[in-house]
């Protein structure tokens, strides 16, 4: 089944993905003048981990007065673990008042104490520098941005998979994509901003939205384009759910009297593992032991002796059918969020001229493990730095003929994959997930990862794909196996544990070989893997 020859669409600046990153890319973009498309292959701001979010956002300029950049970029480092690129940290810093002023100009409204923003005091921050969205939910901050960016003028191109960049003479030229009704789509574009995500759906447990399976990492590894830090990622230790598709949030519930995480047995975890103080167990550590116990039987969050009242305070964060009687809850381990990705310097711009990258799916903000709340700091900051920088690329001339020569090798490749004969691809699915989460997931040894590159590297059965749909399952299954691998090959590359990295045979961070990211690298012969120096310092 061939697809349909859709349209040729041509703009200033074409923005990939429509989360937070891409949507505040798409207006800074618009904002100069620039002609804007937003590609997205679910629906635009819904179908986003900006939009399940808490809306729980860094900020500085309203919290104390000794407060100030340098404070927040020594938290950020730290908790990094010194592999993050200062520079980028810096120009988030520098950012992050503006953003939320833009955002309050949108429309999102924040939680008030008062005529004054709440601010939270978030664990690994010296200060309360965080705001809330008013209701706690990313949708209140997503949806202001959509309706503006919409207002503005940039174009949605909603359902369209993007399944290659076009690139020619050492620049981005657009990009080729397929609808979910069969149609082959050009875009040319002079300037392209991917702000596609991380990849936390490769692992069987992730509260992530269906649509983050690595594609924008995929996108730059095929171009030639370098990956960093893929090894680093942030599993969240307390969720609901069969997969732990929404969390609990342990900071705030489990900050409370009488609240625990129990085993099946009934012990207290957090005591059992030596702990008194739940505050002294990081987001890493409590999602370590919650794997370790998870692997024996259930784990529960109880909530049966809260104080009374308490609830009322925190009925924003308690599921529905806490009111309705049910005071325990089965909790899992999962994937959150991902530190690794494309590498970019500090205004979004990749090493191809005129593509940048933004939010989740770039490297560097975060290091080895990500600050709570700076998630949206660093989407909104680095979104609106990277669409004004690409809307200076417009002035670049284009080169027809050579694009369209581009677009026809990409559509004939697509159209062979075509074919009414063999394997589903859920099923292939299924069992890469399961095997990064059990070999490649929180708790980490050699002969697991080894064990997960052998499943990846070997052969795999031809997919069956009758219909578009399948198609694109196929096409994002394809990215899933290639981002899993650079995970697994950085994983087993770094002999240490830093961050969110954990390797049960390599329990110690090791200063003196491994203040080092791990570059991923296309070649001849297939993925290599490269350390370097981080760029920012260790204190000694």
């Amino acid at each position: 089944m061939p697809l349909e020859t859709g349209k040729t669409i041509s703009c200033d600046v074409l923005v990939i993905g429509s989360g937070g990153a891409g949507l505040r890319a798409a207006i800074a973009a618009k904002s100069t003048g620039a002609d804007v498309v937003m590609a997205s292959k679910l629906n635009i701001g819904k179908t986003s981990n900006t939009y399940i979010s808490k809306g729980v956002m860094a900020t500085l300029g309203f919290g104390p007065a000794e407060d100030n950049i340098d404070k927040y970029i020594d938290d950020t480092l730290k908790v990094g673990r010194f592999l993050n690129d200062r520079a980028m940290v810096e120009a988030i810093a520098r950012q992050q008042e503006n953003e939320t002023a833009f955002l309050q100009q949108c429309g999102a409204a924040f939680a008030m104490d008062g005529d004054k923003p709440m601010l939270l005091h978030i664990p690994g921050h010296q200060y309360p520098r965080h705001l809330v969205a008013a209701n706690w939910r990313g949708s209140d901050i997503v949806f202001p941005l959509k309706h503006f960016a919409a207002k503005q003028g940039v174009v949605f191109e909603e359902h369209l998979f993007v399944s290659s960049i076009l690139s020619s003479d050492g620049r981005v030229s657009g990009a080729c994509g397929i609808t979910t009704d069969g149609r082959f789509i050009t875009i040319l574009a002079p300037a392209v901003v991917l702000a596609t995500g991380g990849y936390s759906q490769i692992f069987m447990n992730t509260n992530n939205v269906p649509g983050i399976t690595g594609d924008g990492q995929a996108l730059c590894y095929e171009l030639g384009l370098p990956l960093k830090d893929m090894e680093f990622v942030q599993f969240y230790p307390t969720a609901m759910g069969r997969r732990g598709s929404r969390l609990l949030l342990n900071e705030k519930l489990l900050a409370q009297d009488g609240v625990s995480l129990k085993n099946q047995a009934g012990e207290n975890i957090i005591k059992k593992y030596g702990f008194d103080d739940f505050l002294t167990v990081t987001r890493d550590l409590l999602a370590q032991i919650m794997m370790r116990e998870t692997v024996k039987g259930i784990v529960v969050l109880d909530l049966t002796h809260m104080p009374s009242g308490i609830d009322k305070q925190l009925s924003h964060l308690l599921p529905a059918s806490y009111w309705k009687g049910e005071k325990r809850f089965q909790v899992v381990p999962t994937a959150h969020f991902c530190m690794g990705g494309a590498i970019t310097d500090d205004y979004g711009q990749t090493p191809l001229a005129g593509l940048f990258a933004a939010g989740e799916i770039a490297a560097g903000a975060h290091g080895a493990n990500r600050l709570g709340g700076n998630s949206l700091s660093e989407i909104f900051s680095m979104g609106s730095i990277s669409g004004s920088c690409a809307a200076v690329q417009t002035k670049t001339p284009q080169k027809p003929n050579v694009i369209k020569s581009l677009a026809d090798n990409e559509r004939y490749r697509i159209d062979q994959q075509f074919s009414s004969r063999g394997t589903d691809s859920d099923e292939l699915l299924s069992n890469l997930k399961q095997v990064m989460w059990h070999k490649a997931g929180i708790l980490r040894h050699r002969a697991h990862l080894e064990q997960a590159l052998q499943m990846l590297e070997n052969p795999w059965p031809d997919i069956r794909v009758r219909t578009p749909a399948e198609l694109i399952k196929s096409l994002e299954l394809y990215n899933m196996r290639l981002i899993a691998t650079a995970v697994c090959k950085a994983a087993l590359m770094r002999t240490e544990s830093r961050g969110s990295h954990f390797r049960t045979d390599f329990s110690i961070e090791d200063n003196d070989n491994w203040l080092k990211n791990i570059i991923i690298h296309k070649t001849e012969s297939g993925m290599t893997c490269k350390a370097q120096p981080a760029s920012s310092v260790h204190p000694d």
